[in-house]
């Protein structure tokens, strides 16, 4: 008899219809490369959390990688729009990436870390974090366009230049922040973001922003 967890073939139409299966799947992935990385990650592991079988996973995935993928560029990736998390410009999305110092990492920002490491040895997971990259410059482009549109960023400053900006950042904060270690005092780490920010556009506007932010 078929294991009722799972169609008898993997059919990737019928993976895009709507499965809490495939959903708890997903987020045991996430949880578990986040805490194991890609190595050291086990599909036995992955449907322990979840409270299934294996023949869950290969009713729905061709294997690790792909779990790997769909973790990466769905769970990595923030998935809601951006103004439900309060952010509707360039000096919001510092607040919420530049200026998060503190030590230890939540379980997506270990994902995505973990990703990005294991993207120098495996071409599987190059690629989903090319995906995953990809829908972040789309999610976060018109945070720039409207920053270029009220002169926050002057007109001779490349918007893409300035995404690749924040990600590089965001990205090295999440690697200082997983090692643990202690970081500078805040205000000052504040004070420095909100100039560096202050000069891609209107100091006073951009400058008065960030402070405000960070009260």
């Amino acid at each position: 008899m078929a294991n009722s967890e799972a169609p008898l073939i993997h059919d990737p139409a019928w993976a895009t219809m709507s499965d809490p299966v495939r959903e708890r799947l997903v987020d045991s992935a996430a949880s578990v490369f986040a805490n194991h990385g890609y190595d050291g990650a086990r599909i036995q592991e992955i449907v322990r959390g979840a409270g299934l079988t294996t023949g869950a996973v290969y009713g729905r995935f061709t294997g690790k990688a792909e779990l790997l993928h769909e973790a990466v560029t769905t769970r990595a990736v923030p998935q809601a729009p951006l103004s439900a998390e309060g952010i509707a410009k360039v000096a919001d999305l510092v607040k919420t990436s530049a200026l998060k110092i503190k030590p230890g990492l939540e379980d997506r920002e270990a994902l995505l870390l973990e990703t990005y490491v294991a993207a120098r040895r495996e071409p599987e997971v190059a690629a989903a974090i090319a995906e995953a990259e990809e829908r972040w410059k789309v999610a976060h482009a018109p945070l720039v366009e409207a920053a270029v549109l009220d002169g926050t960023i002057d007109d001779d400053i490349n918007p893409e230049a300035v995404l690749f900006f924040v990600r590089v950042m965001q990205l090295g904060l999440l690697l200082y922040r997983g090692s643990g270690l202690e970081s500078t005092e805040p205000e000052n780490w504040a004070t420095l973001i909100s100039r560096v920010v202050a000069s891609f556009g209107r100091p006073a506007d951009m400058i008065s922003a960030l402070q405000d932010q960070t009260k």
